[in-house]
């Protein structure tokens, strides 16, 4: 029953910027770096992920780096909903792919979410685009909305094989 942490797991989320003003914006790639996730000897799985552990990975300024982490922390509500959880219902394994099905918790909200992973024999790797609004969260924007950041958010997840 292997437990896992950010030096093992990487979880990154992508957010994309829209508006007329977008190029003054930074499409961005964020990576948890607090987070926890076990794999039951049933392959049922388990993940909490700090959403105050955000940390941007672009090679941006400084500056835009802590606008765009300070900006996510805002949206996340971390104070109000301290916690992201993930819970497997059903893990279903064929080979090298598996498909999960499970409960998401994000923002206080529970959605289901199903995801399909692949292992290259080194690192099981899945890749979801989630809907903000659909747990709650209005997509940060700036200027009037005329910069904002897309309602869907890519995460990419990969843990050891």
């Amino acid at each position: 029953m292997p437990t896992y942490d950010a030096t093992a797991v990487d979880c990154r989320v992508l957010v994309f910027v829209e508006g007329a003003l977008s190029s003054f914006g930074h499409d961005a790639t964020l990576r948890v770096t607090n987070l926890s996730l076990n794999v039951g000897d049933d392959d049922g799985i388990t993940a909490d992920f700090d959403p105050t552990s955000l940390r941007v990975v672009d090679n941006i300024s400084d500056s835009n780096r802590k606008d765009i982490e300070r900006n996510a922390e805002k949206t996340l509500e971390p104070r109000k909903y301290p916690k992201i959880q993930f819970r497997s219902v059903s893990v279903k394994r064929d080979g090298n792919r598996a498909h999960i099905e499970g409960d998401l918790t994000l923002h206080g909200v529970t959605n289901p979410i199903s995801l399909d992973a692949h292992d290259d024999g080194q690192r099981w790797t899945a890749k979801i685009v989630l809907d903000q609004r659909k747990f709650g969260i209005k997509p940060f924007s700036a200027m009037l909305g005329a910069l904002k950041i897309k309602p869907d958010v890519e995460v990419e997840i990969s843990i050891p094989s």
